[in-house]
């Protein structure tokens, strides 16, 4: 496997500090790909290396295995560390869960789109900008969204304003193990089309919509 990355541009891997030292998850392929812990009771998540509190950002996340992501934001990711959660079970964290299309925060949620299986990538776009958060599956974004709409924010989920959010993703089961991949703009698995952001940057399998970003170093000193 290859991922490009420089000295001069970074873009964000998985952040193996943030976890709880007595369930830890393991980390391949670059600290961009997270599996869950075989432990009973914990649902543990990797979040970002690069947090935002501006600007607008596109990454994409494939389910490798299991039946049991949930990939999303949160503004404490420490949280979820400490005690073993997934990020929407609190009120700092939005999550979209693979097993039923649902989006959760606070530990409540309601339909959204389409489950996901394994090969399906989940696609999040962040606008800081509107405070507001859209998911696609394979490309299509779900619950008719248009990440270029705005402060209208079609199909969009509301966050809380004033925060510094980070991506999510790993298991919201604690009794089976789920295998999930991450592509902050330098992917860890093979990508059959191509797309680039506005300025250049990525390899995403799907079109980044209009005006958003990937996650990397030039990007944020930008946009961020």
């Amino acid at each position: 496997d290859q991922s490009t990355d420089t000295c001069t541009n970074n873009f964000a891997t998985l952040n193996p500090l943030n976890q709880n030292p007595s369930n830890q998850f393991v980390l391949e392929n670059g600290n961009l790909s997270v599996a869950s812990s075989t432990a009973v009771g914990t649902k543990n998540h990797g979040s970002s290396t690069i947090g935002v509190s501006s600007g607008k950002w596109y990454c994409e996340f494939k389910v490798d295995s299991g039946s049991y992501f949930v990939t999303g934001v949160s503004y404490d990711p420490s949280e979820l560390a400490r005690n073993n959660q997934d990020c929407g079970y609190y009120s700092s964290g939005w999550g979209y869960y693979q097993a039923l299309g649902t989006v959760r925060n606070n530990d409540s949620g309601s339909s959204y789109g389409n489950s996901l299986s394994a090969g399906d990538i989940l696609g999040i776009a962040l606008d800081m900008d509107n405070n507001k958060l859209y998911f696609s599956k394979n490309g299509t974004f779900q619950n008719s969204g248009d990440p270029t709409s705005g402060s209208t924010g079609t199909g969009a989920v509301s966050i809380t304003s004033g925060q510094t959010y980070f991506f999510v993703t790993g298991d919201a089961d604690g009794s089976s193990v789920t295998t999930t991949s991450s592509n902050f703009g330098a992917p860890p698995y093979a990508i059959s089309s191509g797309n680039q952001d506005g300025n250049g940057y990525g390899n995403f399998e799907y079109a980044v919509p209009s005006g958003y970003f990937a996650l990397n170093t030039k990007n944020l000193a930008e946009y961020g």
